[in-house]
C-alpha cells in the first residue's frame, strides 16, 4: 500500500472514529510505527478543556531513555508556536516534529526518531507531516462534534426541564408572533406546541392585560413597561382553546437582540383562575355580584388613607330601600332577587367607575364615594342615585314594581376623620339612614353641622350638605 492510501486509510479511520483524544493518539502512534520501520513515535495532544497534555508512544520499549526523550520532545513542541519548524535540539538528534494545527492554533504534535540514526529522510518526514495534517482535521473533526453534541444535550435537557415546568413558558417575536410553545402552555391552553408556534399569541387567547390590582390596562402600557423596565408582571384574562376563561399571573421579560434592540417576548403564565373565583366569592355577594361587607372595608380603609395624604374628601352612602318588603310578599322571594339585581346594577351605572358598589344586607347597600374633590359634588350624586333607584322595574313576569331609597351620608374631609375606623363610617351612615326614612327628601347627614345645613332648606334640599 502507497503511503498516499496510508494516509486515506488513517483519515477515514480518524473521522469515523468515536471524539476519544487518548484512542487517537494511540492509533496514530501505531500507525506510524508500524509504516516508518525501526522509527520511535511519541504522539502529544492538549484536550479542549486544558488539562495536561496526553501523551501516546510506539516503536521501543517505553521505559527506555529514547522514549522518554521523544515524550519530551513531543510535548515541548506544544510551545512551538511558531508553526512547523521542530525544536532546534530536536533537528539535530535527527527528530521530525510535526504540529498538528486546528484553527491556527498549536494543539498536538507528533514525533518520530530513529534511534542511533542520522537525519531522517525527507520523504520519511514528509508522511509524518501529512499524518499530522489528518489527525487536524480529524481533531477538528471530533471537537467540532463533541461541541454539538454536548449543545444538543445542553438543549435537550432545557427542553426536558422547560416540559417538567407547571407554568407555561411562551417565546414571541416582537410583534407578539409564537415562537415556542412548551408542555405547560399545552396544558394550560389546550393548544398543541404544532398549532400554537407562528400564531398571534394575544389573538389566539384573546388576552387581555390587569395590573397586579387586577384593574383592567392597555397594551400600550404593557409595552411601556417592558421598554422602561425590561419586565412585566400582572394578570392576563385569556380563553382556553375550548372557550373557558382563564386567568393568569404572568411574568414577561423582554429578549434583547444583537444590536441590542428588542427581538421578543418570554412570558411565564401561571393558572389563578379557580385561586381568583375563589377570592371573588369569599369578597362578593353572590345575588348582585357586588362587593361584600368583608371587601367594602377595606376599601374604606384604603380610601380614608388617601385622604389623610391629601387626597381629596370621600363619603359614605348607607342606601336601604323603601317598600322592598310589599314587593318580596307579594311577588315572591324570585321576584325580590331580581329587584335587587336591577337596582344594583342602576347603582354601578349612575356612579363613576373609581367610586365603589357594595351590598351588605338584604336590601341595604353602600356606595363609597372616593376623591370626589369637594363635598358640594355629593348632593348632585344624591340626586341621581335617588332618581334612578326610583324608576319602576319590569319584572321577568311582566310585572312592574316600583321602591325608593333612603340614603344616610357620612362625609370624611380631614385627616382627623379619615382616621375613624371604617367599620365607625359605615355604622355613621347606617344611623343617619334611619333619620332620612322619616324625611321627604330620604336623605341625613352624619354629621350635625352638615345636616342642619341641609334641614335648613325647606324640605331638605339637594343643593347644599
Amino acid at each position: 500500500m502507497s503511503r498516499f492510501a496510508v494516509v486515506a486509510a488513517v483519515g477515514a479511520r480518524l473521522l469515523n472514529a468515536a471524539p476519544d483524544e487518548d484512542r487517537l493518539l494511540e492509533y496514530l502512534t501505531s500507525q506510524l510505527a508500524a509504516e516508518v520501520a525501526n522509527r520511535c513515535v511519541a504522539a502529544a495532544v492538549v484536550p479542549e478543556d486544558g488539562t495536561a497534555a496526553l501523551v501516546r508512544f510506539a516503536g521501543a520499549d517505553p521505559g527506555s531513555a529514547t522514549a522518554m526523550a521523544l515524550r519530551r520532545t513531543a510535548v515541548a513542541a506544544l510551545d512551538d508556536r511558531a508553526g512547523r519548524r521542530a525544536p532546534a535540539d530536536a533537528a539535530a538528534a535527527g527528530v521530525v516534529v510535526a504540529p498538528i494545527v486546528v484553527r491556527g492554533r498549536t494543539v498536538g504534535s507528533l514525533a518520530v526518531q530513529a534511534p542511533g540514526s542520522g537525519p531522517m529522510p525527507a520523504a520519511d518526514a514528509e508522511f509524518v507531516e501529512a499524518i499530522a495534517a489528518v489527525a487536524a482535521t480529524a481533531l477538528e473533526h471530533g471537537r467540532a462534534l463533541l461541541a454539538t453534541m454536548t449543545l444538543l444535550d445542553d438543549a435537550r435537557r432545557q427542553g426536558d426541564l422547560l416540559d417538567a415546568i407547571s407554568d407555561a413558558v411562551i417565546s414571541c417575536s416582537a410583534d407578539n408572533v409564537i415562537d415556542s410553545w412548551n408542555a405547560g402552555a399545552e396544558r394550560l391552553y389546550g393548544y398543541p406546541a404544532g398549532e400554537a408556534v407562528g400564531c398571534d399569541l394575544f389573538a389566539l387567547l384573546a388576552t387581555t392585560c390587569a395590573n397586579e390590582n387586577g384593574e383592567e390596562i392597555g397594551v400600550r402600557q404593557v409595552l411601556d413597561d417592558l421598554d422602561d423596565l425590561g419586565r412585566w408582571n400582572g394578570e392576563l384574562r385569556e380563553r382556553r382553546f375550548d372557550g373557558a376563561p382563564l386567568t393568569v399571573l404572568s411574568s414577561v421579560s423582554t429578549l434583547t437582540g444583537p444590536d441590542g434592540g428588542r427581538s421578543g417576548f418570554v412570558y411565564v403564565n401561571r393558572d389563578v383562575t379557580e385561586q381568583r373565583r375563589q377570592e371573588h366569592a369569599a369578597s362578593h355577594d353572590a345575588l348582585t355580584g357586588l362587593a361584600n361587607r368583608r371587601r367594602l372595608v377595606n376599601r374604606i380603609h384604603d380610601a380614608a388613607g388617601r385622604v389623610h395624604r391629601g387626597g381629596g374628601p370621600m363619603a359614605v352612602l348607607f342606601l336601604d330601600l323603601n317598600g322592598f318588603k310589599p314587593v318580596n310578599d307579594r311577588y315572591g322571594h324570585a321576584a325580590g332577587d331580581e329587584l335587587l339585581v336591577a337596582v344594583a346594577g342602576r347603582l354601578v351605572s349612575t356612579v363613576r367607575g373609581t367610586d365603589f358598589v357594595a351590598r351588605v344586607g338584604g336590601d341595604e347597600f353602600v356606595v363609597l364615594l372616593e376623591q370626589i374633590g369637594s363635598a358640594e359634588r355629593i348632593p348632585a350624586v344624591l340626586g341621581r342615585i335617588l332618581d334612578a333607584v326610583a324608576e319602576p322595574v319590569v319584572l321577568s313576569s311582566a310585572d312592574t314594581v316600583s321602591v325608593t331609597t333612603s340614603i344616610g351620608v357620612a362625609v370624611v374631609e380631614t385627616p382627623d376623620e379619615a382616621a375613624v375606623d371604617p367599620e365607625r363610617l359605615v355604622q355613621l351612615a347606617d344611623e343617619a339612614m334611619y333619620r332620612a326614612k322619616h324625611r321627604p327628601s330620604h336623605v341625613a347627614y352624619a354629621d350635625e353641622e352638615r345636616d342642619e345645613r341641609f334641614l335648613s332648606y325647606p324640605g331638605g334640599s339637594l343643593q347644599v350638605c
